[in-house]
């Protein structure tokens, strides 16, 4: 993107860094996290907002945790990584209402399954039921959802939650193994 096209510049950093982060590339995941920041450090982006709703500033502070999250993550640092995403996951329910909403996807599935390969399980649960109280019937939720019940030997509402994700996926062209989207 042009320079001047401050906003997705900083979002196409993120992208960047992520896709960066998920292959283990982290001196350039944590380079494009540097330039996320540097653009969301532009005072003009204050004034800038989605319809009037969200301040795409607001936006980019999320953006900035989850990369972080991501790239603690990949450092081998999960109490970080588990820290900032929820620091993220109060940035995003801070968020005025909008359909879609602004936030592309739903931190909390970057911060759950890291939470159940953490073996908390109960906070997961917690995590996703939430998540199930603001985007019902999603999928994703329900996934993960239904893991952390099992983990913890919930067996009755595991059969539950699994049928509720059973109905909720049956059309999806796609397997859906874990909660997270991007990994």
């Amino acid at each position: 993107p042009a320079d001047d096209l401050i906003y997705p510049k900083a979002i196409w950093h993120y992208s960047r860094g992520m896709a960066f982060a998920a292959k283990g590339q982290l001196q350039e995941a944590r380079h494009e996290l540097q330039e996320l920041q540097l653009a969301a450090a532009d005072p003009a982006l204050e004034g800038i907002t989605i319809w009037d709703i969200n301040s795409v500033f607001s936006l980019l502070e999320i953006a900035d945790h989850v990369l972080s999250a991501e790239i603690a993550e990949a450092e081998g640092k999960p109490g970080k990584a588990i820290e900032l995403l929820a620091e993220a996951v109060q940035l995003e329910d801070g968020l005025n209402y909008n359909e879609p909403p602004d936030w592309f996807f739903s931190v909390r599935h970057h911060l759950g399954p890291i939470l159940l390969e953490q073996k908390r399980y109960a906070e997961a649960e917690a995590l996703y039921k939430r998540d199930l109280e603001i985007f019902r019937k999603n999928g994703y939720a329900l996934k993960g959802l239904y893991e952390s019940l099992v983990a913890q030997g919930k067996k009755e509402e595991a059969r539950e939650v699994k049928k509720r994700f059973d109905e909720a996926w049956q059309w999806a062209d796609v397997r859906l193994e874990a909660s997270k989207v991007v990994s």
